[in-house]
Order: C-alpha cells, then structure tokens, then sequence
C-alpha cells in the first residue's frame, strides 16, 4: 500500500526528466565546466609544472652570468703604463640530487593541477544539484498551490450552488472567497520563489534552458581519499614536502664553473694572453640551511594539518547528509499517511457540508490542512531525492 501511495505521488509531480528544453545535470556540468573562471588557476598551475619541469631538464642550476673585469696602473720605479682586462662565463652547476628533486617537485605541482581540475568540477556539481534541486522543489510548490486553487473554486462552486438553492447563508460565500484570495496570494509568492530559483540556476549553470531533474541512485559509501577536496589537499601536502626538499638543497648554495679570458698588457713586457678556469664551492653553513628549512618545514606541516583538519570536517558532512537522507525518508513517509488521511477528512467534510451537518467556516479549516498536507507530501519526496544527491555529492560522485 504503501509503495502504491508512493508510485501515486510521483506519477502527479510535474514531470521534470520528461519535459522537453530542459537539460540534464550532467550535460551541464559537461557545458559549464569549461567557462568556470577557475580554469585559468589551472592552466596556469600546468604551466608552472612545465617550467619547473624545463629546467629540471637543463644543463644547468641557474642562470649563466657573464664576468668582466678591467683594471690598469703604472710601473714601480717606472712611468710607463699597463692595462688588463678579464671575461669569461660561470656556470651555476647543479648539486647532486638537486634536478631529480626538481623534477620530482614538477611532477607534484602537475598532480595538483590534475586534482584542481576535479575539485572545480565537484565544486560545480555540488552547485548545480542544489540549484537544479532548488527549482525543481518551487516548481512542486507551484504545482500543489495551483491544485488548491483549482479544488477550492470547485467547492465554490458547490457552495454557490447550496446558497443559490437557499440551504447556504450567503456569507459563507464570502468566507470561501477569502481563502481563494489566500490560495491566490500563496500561489504568487511560490511562483515569484521559482522565478529566483531559476534565476539561480541560470547563474550557476550559464543555461537559459531549465533543469531536467532527475532522482540519482543512491551510491554505496567511498573511501575519503576519493573526495576530490582530500585528494587536492594531499597533493597540497606532496607539493609542500618537495618544496622542502629542493629548498633545503639550493639552500646550501650552488655550486659553480667559471671560464675566464685574460689579457695583459705593459709597455716593457710582452703582451700576455690566458686562460683560466676555477669552481666555486660554496662552504656548508648550516644556520643557513636551518633558517631556509624551517619556514618550508613549517609549510609542510601547514599543509599536513590542512589535511588532517580537512579529514575531520569531511567525516562530519558526510554523517550529517546520511542522517539528513534518513529524515528525509521518514518524513516522506509520514506526511505522505498525512496527506491520505487529510484528503479523506476533507471528502467527509464535503458530504457533511452539503448535508447541512458542518458549518462552511470548519470546512474551510479542514480545506486549509488539505491542502497543506498535500504541499508537504509533493515536496516531501523531493526531499528525499535533494538528500540522495547530497549523500552522493559527499561521497565524491558526479551527477
């Protein structure tokens, strides 16, 4: 009995997956996503990845600087003149170790780009579901204040026809003309609600085209380093340890090969010409290194935290959209016995107004709870599908 009574809603919400213009969520996550402004953050997170990893590729630590020197005087004892000038090129050389850990901090900034782009479209899915899921409850609204005003004219009309007849006082008319313009006013506040919901909608998806909503199947529990927020936050981590690494490395200073060319030349000598060739190594300073692995240390941790934090909050959401569903459920159920059982009351109600055995202000009352009931009813299994899509969005998974 029960499923019959569910099947019997249903079949009268308005059908949303069938109606024609509308689009699905998963053709406008597919549509939207390219637009999100945050696509840039990861385009330009890829082309950090492939710079860092172009010079993890290179010959050299840095940048090449060229030297150049110059210097002249006098004899001792003598007036003649001498003049000498140096070039030459050092060549920053990389530490052993340094570009593979170079190369290893390139492939975790490029990881983070990837986990970027799947935590915007999670991000997106998350907004459009409840903005989909949004209009799709106004609309159920608008459908339950349009049946009352339909069924309440009908028992105008039945009342008209009771006062015309002499059994009625024509007061009560005006009685059941008040709830009309009630029921009038309550349908113009919800269908002005679902013009804001899709104003809404629009926004976020970027479609002029209303939401095709469907209700999802309700997915099985996923490990938390699937959520697209924990695994961006991992990779944070990741980035942050390689950072370290090859923070602390060029921290001890970079090694260098320098070529020099010399020229000498003095009025009583030959005029000299040499080459030379030296490396810079620098010497370990370790308050240096310590300073320079602290604050990336600390970053690390930072990021650690982050993590842990993040772990904490997700578990918590997740209960709270499993507990939210299993409301949601009983309530469906229970204002769905409600609506039965009013609809019942008001049929009774109606026999014994036109028997002359109620007064029309207890009818009224008896239509008001009617009607409410149904409202709860419609949108109490709406519910229950905005919840299911919650429970998925927290679990990790795109419509």
């Amino acid at each position: 009995m029960k499923h019959r009574a569910l099947l019997i809603l249903l079949l009268a919400f308005p059908p949303f997956a069938l109606a024609e213009g509308r689009i699905g969520l998963a053709d406008a996550l597919r549509q939207a996503l390219p637009q999100a402004p945050e696509q840039a953050l990861v385009e330009a997170r890829q082309g950090e990845a492939q710079a860092v990893q172009a010079q993890a590729e290179g010959p050299l630590a840095a940048p090449p600087a060229l030297v150049l020197g110059s210097q002249g005087g006098r004899d001792q004892g003598g007036f003649g003149e001498y003049r000498e000038w140096s070039a030459g090129v050092e060549l920053p050389l990389w530490r052993s170790g340094q570009a593979d850990a170079q190369g290893r901090l390139a492939s975790r900034i490029d990881g983070q780009a990837r986990e970027d782009q799947r935590l915007i479209a999670w991000e997106l899915a998350g907004q459009l579901r409840e903005a989909a899921w949004q209009v799709a409850l106004a609309e159920a609204a608008v459908a339950a204040q349009e049946a009352a005003s339909q069924e309440a004219r009908q028992g105008q009309e039945r009342l008209t026809r009771l006062v015309a007849l002499g059994e009625r006082p024509r007061a009560d008319l005006v009685t059941l003309d008040g709830v009309l313009l009630e029921l009038d006013t309550q349908l113009e506040v919800a269908r002005a609600e679902l013009r804001q919901a899709l104003a809404a909608w629009r926004r976020v998806s970027r479609q002029e085209a209303p939401p095709a909503v469907t209700a999802e199947a309700l997915t099985t529990e996923r490990p938390l380093d699937e959520l697209p927020p924990w695994t961006q936050a991992r990779q944070s981590l990741e980035r942050a340890r390689a950072e370290r690494e090859t923070g602390v490395l060029a921290a001890k200073g970079t090694p260098a090969l320098g070529l020099m060319a010399r020229h000498e030349q003095s009025p009583d000598s030959p005029t000299r010409d040499a080459l030379a060739l030296n490396l810079s190594l620098p010497l370990p300073w370790e308050r240096h290194r310590q300073a320079a692995e602290a604050a990336l240390r600390y970053a690390e941790t930072e990021a650690a935290v982050r993590l842990e934090r993040l772990a904490r909050e997700w578990q918590g959401q997740r209960q709270q959209a499993a507990l939210g569903l299993e409301a949601a459920r009983k309530q469906a159920e229970l204002v769905q016995r409600r609506a039965q059982s009013a609809r019942e009351e008001l049929r009774l109600a109606g026999r014994r107004l036109e028997e002359g055995e109620m007064d029309t202000l207890d009818y009224v009352n008896v239509m008001r709870r009617t009607f409410e009931a149904e409202r709860a009813a419609r949108l109490g299994q709406l519910e229950v599908g905005r919840w299911i899509a919650r429970f998925n969005q927290a679990q990790g998974v795109l419509p």
